[in-house]
């Protein structure tokens, strides 16, 4: 059986922004790509570095490949919210699930 997901094309297509995504050194060369913003992640309790904080997490889809095969923590986003709007600085805190072979889910907070 083949995979079943549907492919992140459709949705880059219709959903997509373009993002600029600067890792740390030494991998720091700007990689531009698209990406499309998922609901915000609210846990009922604070996860990860930010365990004192109860904000709604962000959650930005971009495509895993030869571009961009790494997006640690601490990678600076520039992207807008949504199509025409002010392009803002985020820093890659963490990783939404599931993990997949294809895509990066970035959970991105204010930098």
């Amino acid at each position: 059986m083949g995979d079943l997901r549907p492919a992140i094309g459709p949705a880059l297509d219709a959903f997509g922004l373009s993002a600029t995504i600067t890792r740390p050194t030494p991998d720091n060369t700007p990689v531009v790509t698209t990406g499309f913003w998922l609901a915000e992640l609210q846990e009922d309790q604070p996860v990860g570095r930010e365990f004192k904080k109860r904000d709604p997490r962000r959650v930005f889809v971009v495509p895993r490949n030869a571009a961009l095969p790494t997006a640690p923590s601490g990678s600076i986003v520039a992207a807008a919210e949504y199509e025409g709007g002010d392009v803002k600085s985020w820093k890659v805190d963490g990783f939404a699930q599931p993990v997949e072979v294809d895509t990066w889910r970035l959970i991105l907070v204010p930098a």
